[in-house]
């Protein structure tokens, strides 16, 4: 619970148990985690099946900080990859170090995966969508900041492009802090209900607004 709840380092531990008069070396206690590491195994395989079996998965990357890894400085990051889904009473999360963020990453963490993944703009995740076929869902987060970063850019002149969206997108906002609490069956029934026409109308808007490109003229005609 200290080590992985709390976020507190077996070294700080050391010195607790000291201060209790227990002595138990640093490396005693690292053993112990690898000890449960392992005997753990069999549970996240299981959770794992479970999670690869669900029809929509969410994933996200933060990086972290190892003092000591093999052939990478101190100063440099790593990351922790999160998987998320299953419905809210029986949600399944795993948690998956890896030391970059490359591309690599979501292949091993998406195994033979065929379904949906919720995830925001990071590039690392185009082949595994393309080499696996899978439905790639963006966050109105990400979407949102687009056309924030387009009404700052407008200054003064203001855009009222970029305003309409973002009203259009706070209403979407607005109604999932209503729904805070609220059983999953009704969120959807009124995510239904009220957000499906915000989301409608935003994007009939997208399409009516959409540069036409003309079409291109074959070379030598």
């Amino acid at each position: 619970m200290s080590k992985y709840a709390d976020g507190l380092p077996l070294y700080r531990q050391q010195v607790i148990f000291d201060r209790l008069g227990q002595a138990l070396p640093q490396a005693t206690l690292a053993n112990w985690m690898l000890a449960c590491g392992e005997l753990i195994q069999p549970l996240i395989n299981l959770l794992q099946d479970h999670l690869l079996a669900e029809p929509l998965i969410h994933l996200d990357e933060t990086p972290v900080q190892v003092l000591n890894e093999a052939g990478k400085p101190a100063a440099s990051q790593s990351y922790m990859w999160v998987r998320a889904a299953g419905p809210p009473d029986r949600s399944i999360v795993l948690f998956d170090y890896d030391p970059s963020r490359s591309q690599q990453a979501p292949p091993r963490l998406l195994p033979d995966y065929r379904g949906v993944i919720m995830v925001d703009g990071y590039e690392g995740y185009t082949q595994v969508c393309h080499t696996q076929a899978l439905t790639r869902l963006g966050c109105w987060a990400h979407a949102r900041r687009r056309f924030v970063e387009a009404q700052r850019a407008a200054g003064k002149h203001k855009s009222a492009k970029a305003d309409y969206a973002v009203k259009l997108i706070g209403k979407l906002y607005q109604l999932e802090k209503t729904l805070a609490g609220v059983n999953a069956d009704e969120r959807h029934r009124q995510r239904q209900q009220h957000a499906r026409p915000v989301v409608d109308k935003l994007h009939a808007w997208l399409e009516q607004t959409r540069p036409q490109v003309p079409p291109q003229t074959a070379l030598g005609k």
